[in-house]
């Protein structure tokens, strides 16, 4: 691609003199006899570089160099400062302007066109990082993007600014297991594609729920919905929290039920207490869940009634002064012998 260069020079002769020299070389040349004239050219045709003189009519050098640095618009393009002043102080002036190069008149042509052609080379180069950077730039935003839609944002963060992610034990949460009663069954008489658009619909609308209600969803697991409070934020609300996003899911089937030809009912199992969160996997991450209030949550679900909220002793302790629970049940399970059990029916 040929590269442009803007000659701002008031003397005819050096103009043309640098003019030639550079068309030899197969360069587009624009020229300027004022420094006003070449801040216009250089803001309408973004030459690749400019040779300035410094001893210019009205406006010199040096300030033309500061107001195009000072354009956003030309302030990457490289220039040369080409002039009879020579002093030390002089050059140091350039510089300090914008300048990334000086060359004194008189001046070998040899040594004009090795300069233009090597910032020109530097210029592409820089030109080719920063396109690679906004690359990098981009690519870092669509993992954080992608790694926000599988791990909490907290849990992000700190794995974008150290490389992991230490497991917290975290005493005060509320697990919640939401399980869609006979899905197998039912699911076998529908295709692959109304499966899947049953299930995107569903638990898109539990993330809403979750998400508005100050909860996390951990994971699905099939056609089980699991989600916290608690973790991994900490929230003195956390009961109340899962309990008001439970009711919400049981609600929002109820409706759902009554305006599509596929009718779907959830059993729901709340329980509160200690547990311990961590990033799973090195290459896949999955930040999950782990502990006794996990697995007593899943119980609790499976001792519920289709479109029923049931939860542990622990739950109904935190939610008793909010909620209308009812009479508690002795149930047996697994691994912990006799429990009791209360049914959420709404609030207070």
């Amino acid at each position: 691609m040929l590269k442009t260069i803007l000659i701002v020079e008031d003397s005819p002769v050096m103009q043309r003199l640098l003019a030639k020299l550079l068309e030899k070389q197969d360069y587009t040349v624009l020229t300027a006899d004022s420094g006003e004239i070449g801040i216009e050219h250089a803001q309408e045709y973004l030459p690749d570089l400019i040779l300035l003189d410094i001893i210019l009519p009205e406006i010199d050098g040096y300030k033309v160099c500061r107001q195009l640095k000072g354009d956003h618009r030309t302030k990457n393009i490289p220039i040369i400062f080409i002039s009879t002043l020579d002093s030390p102080r002089d050059k140091v002036e350039g510089f300090e302007a914008g300048g990334i190069d000086y060359i004194t008149k008189p001046f070998q042509p040899s040594e004009v066109l090795l300069r233009v052609r090597t910032h020109l080379r530097i210029q592409h180069l820089q030109d080719e990082l920063e396109e690679k950077n906004q690359q990098l730039i981009v690519e870092k935003l669509k993992t954080e993007r992608l790694l926000g839609h599988v791990l909490p944002e907290s849990v992000v963060q700190e794995l974008l600014a150290t490389g992991g992610y230490a497991p917290q034990l975290f005493t005060d949460t509320t697990v919640c297991f939401a399980d869609i009663v006979d899905f197998t069954s039912a699911s076998s008489e529908l295709s692959p594609g109304v499966i899947i658009r049953e299930l995107n619909e569903i638990f898109t609308a539990f993330d809403k729920i979750t998400h508005a209600g100050n909860c996390e969803r951990m994971k699905t697991i099939g056609d089980a919905y699991l989600f916290v409070s608690g973790v991994p934020t900490p929230d003195p609300d956390h009961a109340v929290n899962v309990a008001r996003a439970a009711l919400k899911m049981v609600e929002f089937l109820k409706e759902r039920n009554r305006r599509v030809g596929i009718s779907w009912e959830i059993r729901v199992g709340i329980s509160s207490g200690p547990l311990v969160g961590g990033v799973v996997g090195t290459e896949k991450y999955l930040y999950d869940i782990f502990g006794d209030t996990v697995n007593i949550a899943a119980r609790v679900e499976k001792s519920a009634q289709p479109l029923q909220i049931n939860v542990s002793s622990a739950s109904y302790e935190l939610l008793k002064d909010s909620f209308l629970l009812s009479n508690g049940k002795e149930v047996e399970m697994k691994g912990k012998g006799q429990q009791m059990i209360y049914t959420l029916l709404g609030h207070l």
